[in-house]
C-alpha cells in the first residue's frame, strides 16, 4: 500500500510542478503605443500620398504618413532635417516579483522598466526605465492595465520600427 501512495503523491508533485512552471512561462503582457520624437534627413517626399522619407541618425530608412494638417508638404526638400512624433507598438510583459533579474536583449529594443502610474479609466501606464527616462504606455486593451499596480516591473519589448514604416504617422 506504501508504494502505491508514494506513486500517487509523486505524480500530485510533478503534476503541481509542471503547472507552476506553465503559469510562470505564460507571464502577462499588454501590447501598447508609446509615442516618440523621431527626426532626420529628408529622402523624398509624395506630396500625393502624404508620405515623407527619411534617414534617421543611425543610417536608416523610414516612412512615415504625414498628418492632413502638414500644409505645403510640396515645399519640402530631400537633405532638409525634420523632427516629429510617431506611434510605435511595445509590448510589456509583466515581471513576476520573485524573478530578481531579467536580461534585455542586446539589440536595444528591450529594457527593463518600472510602472509609477496606472490610468485605469485611460488605459495607460507610465513607466521609468532604469536610467530615469520616462513614457507613457497606450495599451491596445484599455482593460489590461487594471491588474497592474506601480511598482510592478515590466520587459519593454520595442517593435523594430523598419518593419511598420507603412503604418506610421508624423504629426
Amino acid at each position: 500500500m506504501k508504494s502505491k501512495y508514494k506513486k500517487s503523491l509523486k505524480a500530485t508533485m510533478i503534476a503541481a510542478a509542471s503547472l507552476v512552471l506553465a503559469t510562470s512561462a505564460f507571464a502577462a503582457s499588454i501590447d501598447g503605443t508609446v509615442m516618440v520624437r523621431v527626426g532626420g534627413r529628408v529622402q523624398s517626399v509624395d506630396a500625393n500620398m502624404h508620405r515623407v522619407t527619411v534617414i534617421n541618425a543611425q543610417g536608416a530608412t523610414e516612412s512615415f504618413q504625414v498628418g492632413a494638417s502638414v500644409s505645403d508638404l510640396n515645399k519640402l526638400r530631400a537633405g532638409t532635417n525634420v523632427v516629429g512624433t510617431t506611434a510605435r507598438p511595445v509590448r510589456l510583459t509583466v515581471l513576476e516579483s520573485s524573478r530578481l533579474a531579467a536580461v534585455p536583449s542586446q539589440n536595444g529594443n528591450e529594457t527593463i522598466a518600472q510602472v509609477t502610474s496606472v490610468d485605469s479609466q485611460r488605459g495607460s501606464l507610465t513607466l521609468k526605465d532604469t536610467l530615469g527616462a520616462e513614457l507613457t504606455v497606450q495599451a491596445n486593451s484599455p482593460g489590461s492595465v487594471a491588474a497592474v499596480a506601480p511598482g510592478t516591473r515590466v520587459l519593454v519589448n520595442a517593435v523594430n520600427p523598419a518593419l511598420l514604416a507603412n503604418g506610421q504617422a508624423l504629426q
